[in-house]
């Protein structure tokens, strides 16, 4: 009832509202606490308030918080009375809410009961943030704002530590785009995202499997194209897969997503990061090298439409007909011709710039002198030694002196180095000359 009853030495501090604990023994609950709870009988399910039957339990709000010498205290209809501390405010400042001064003076902390309702979704979706669902703006959709609201929570990379991001099944752009930017902003994770239309999941729709209509690849290039992206901390990746759920023993169909992640873990588990995570090594599906036993493709692609899809970026999973399948590419969303529109060399990058950067951390705040410089250079040499031994670099050179740390730099506390790399390429195509010769003709000439 008063900030000043619990004896805190900051009256902010104190929690108004709902009082589980019984009165004279603060250590024990109240069981007059489970009426509160207690759900009604079923006629009674939907509260009617001029119900003779039933009453209110309590009206609690931080509007009724009056001022005094040792801190708010709590009076019931102050607010309407005209003397709480919000209804004075909003009387001085003219305004007709005044609910920024209760949270300013600091008293801003109150206990409710939680009871009935959900944890905020609907229990009557099979997918409560399906793509159907999302609409209009984080302001008026929960689902757009809870699904951004994730992302943004990884996105400082001092407190989250992630080189992937994805959200498997969304395809809405508001949440797609999102992670791709937030990816480009941390420097150091691949947002790998699903495009809508390529597969309609049950959960999207009440139409059967013969009935639920898909987008052509065709018209998934042209409306990929038109979202202008040039990013190289992306990739997506075509069409759905059927894998076999091995607890339910059921076939289910899951975006291409989810497949790619377990390629790249894959591929790092058991080669390296930067090895391009396609193809028959890596990228293998029906031998299992995503973690899921990969049946089928929701669309079966042409080698027209595999070149279609991959000249804007989108990289392809194949079935062929003895091989099995396989995803058959590995770009990034960048548009622009570069060594990083690959995803090997941009995890590369990724791998690189996160272990460099660790060691410069440990710089900081030492004498920007030669010394320095070279402790800098000694402990970043052994990396990039280790990752050309290991086939990431073809070559590299370090260059940290008076060249790129120059006297202005060092006045103003900047130490400045120059590190360039040449990334090994994966191969995407293959050449061969067939020559026939004479019977008589010799190999040694």
């Amino acid at each position: 009832m008063s900030a000043s009853d619990a004896g805190l030495t900051r009256p902010t501090r104190a929690y108004f509202g709902f009082d589980v604990t019984k009165y004279g023994a603060r250590t024990l609950v109240d069981r007059s606490y489970q009426d509160v709870l207690r759900p009604p009988p079923s006629m009674y399910a939907n509260y009617v308030a001029s119900d003779s039957n039933r009453e209110i339990s309590f009206y609690f709000t931080l509007d009724d918080l009056s001022g005094s010498s040792t801190g708010a205290v709590y009076v019931s209809g102050s607010r309407a009375a005209g003397s709480s501390i919000t209804a004075v405010s909003a009387s001085v400042t003219g305004s007709t809410g005044g609910y920024a001064s209760i949270l300013a003076a600091g008293y801003d902390k109150f206990l409710m009961p939680l009871y009935g309702g959900n944890d905020g979704v609907d229990i009557t979706e099979a997918e409560p943030f399906g793509n159907h669902l999302i609409a209009g703006t984080e302001l008026t959709n929960h689902q757009l704002y809870t699904l951004r609201r994730a992302v943004d929570a990884v996105a400082d990379p001092e407190r989250v530590v992630t080189d992937i991001i994805t959200i498997p099944g969304c395809t809405n752009e508001n949440v797609t785009d999102h992670v791709l930017a937030t990816c480009e902003t941390r420097g150091d994770a691949l947002g790998i995202i699903d495009l809508p239309n390529v597969y309609v999941p049950e959960t999207e729709t009440t139409e059967s499997a013969a009935d639920r209509s898909s987008t052509t690849v065709s018209q998934t290039v042209l409306d990929f194209r038109s979202r202008t992206i040039n990013n190289s901390y992306g990739a997506t990746y075509y069409p759905w897969v059927q894998i076999r759920d091995t607890y339910n023993l059921q076939n289910v169909w899951i975006p291409p997503s989810v497949i790619a992640l377990g390629a790249l873990s894959y591929g790092q588990a058991t080669s390296e990061l930067w090895f391009a995570p396609a193809g028959f090594t890596r990228g293998g599906l029906s031998s299992g090298n995503a973690g899921l036993p990969v049946l089928g493709v929701s669309r079966r692609l042409s080698s027209s439409e595999r070149d279609s899809l991959y000249e804007v970026n989108i990289n392809p999973i194949a079935q062929f007909p003895a091989e099995g399948i396989v995803i058959f590419g590995q770009k990034t969303l960048q548009v622009t011709a570069s060594a990083l529109d690959r995803i090997n060399v941009r995890r590369l990058m990724i791998f690189l710039k996160r272990e460099i950067s660790i060691i410069a951390s440990r710089l900081l705040f030492d004498q920007n002198v030669s010394v320095t410089w070279q402790r800098f250079i000694a402990e970043v040499s052994p990396i990039l030694s280790s990752v050309k031994g290991r086939l990431g670099l073809t070559d590299y050179k370090i260059v940290l002196d008076e060249t790129t740390t120059t006297p202005d730099l060092i006045d103003r506390n900047i130490l400045y180095a120059k590190i360039f790399l040449k990334p090994a390429r994966a191969i995407e195509y293959i050449v061969i000359d067939f020559n026939i010769t004479r019977t008589g003709a010799s190999f040694a000439d």
